[in-house]
């Protein structure tokens, strides 16, 4: 059996001694006693996870993914073809320095990013990843790696209303809008299957406290309670 798992810093292991050994994937794959891919990179997105799992999941018999932060995204230079990791606070370590990259990435957050609308495409995200594996047959588990403030925008109406009222364009949208918008994130939520989804709302990778290295990611300790939680409640 050959394991596929996907995320960003929480899974690939950074501040880990030995990653390739130590992650919560490998420690996985060891207790299965098979082969694994640690796919998992340094500032992920969720869309080049999308991307990224796609390209890889036939070669494999289970997959994991993490999803990470929704504010993130991932485009792919021009010039190289080199996929490059945007997060808000800009510091992707080859391109913080490049004016290109910083401009970039601030005329996107100051103006193009909306949280609402990013939670839905998170949410959609899920679904047809879903549902592309399923079609390929393929067991598989998904874990959040934070929980991305699902009870801002799952609650029910009335706390809904008093939960979007930060949104730069609030004022703007009437009841009936905003109405919308709560019953459509409704609908994509009963199109989850939540019996391939360990925790949800109520536990993600991040959420335990243990002791973490100079870039703020979980040792050893972290990422065995990790390994251990999956395997748990791994039904799949």
């Amino acid at each position: 059996m050959r394991l596929y798992f996907n995320g960003c810093s929480h899974t690939r292991g950074d501040d880990l001694d030995i990653p390739e050994t130590q992650a919560w994937p490998a420690l996985l794959a060891k207790e299965y006693n098979c082969d694994f891919l640690n796919d998992a990179v340094s500032g992920n997105a969720n869309d080049h996870i999308i991307y990224r799992t796609i390209k890889n999941a036939y070669k494999f018999d289970k997959i994991y993914i993490a999803w990470t932060y929704i504010e993130r995204f991932t485009r792919y230079r021009s010039d190289n073809n080199h996929p490059v990791n945007f997060v808000p606070s800009l510091s992707a370590a080859l391109y913080r320095n490049d004016s290109d990259f910083v401009n970039y990435g601030k005329m996107h957050y100051a103006v193009w990013h909306n949280d609402l609308y990013s939670f839905k495409l998170w949410l959609q995200n899920i679904i047809m990843m879903q549902r592309y594996l399923e079609s390929m047959k393929k067991p598989y588990i998904m874990v959040n790696t934070n929980n991305n403030q699902i009870d801002r925008w799952t609650s029910s109406w009335p706390n809904f209303v008093s939960s979007v009222q930060s949104l730069l364009c609030f004022d703007l949208m009437n009841d009936d809008q905003l109405y919308q918008e709560h019953e459509e994130i409704q609908q994509l939520i009963t199109q989850i299957n939540f019996d391939h989804y360990i925790g949800w709302n109520t536990w993600w990778l991040t959420k335990d406290s243990f002791a973490t290295g100079a870039t703020g990611h979980y040792l050893s300790q972290g990422h065995e309670h990790i390994a251990k939680y999956i395997l748990t409640y791994d039904t799949n």
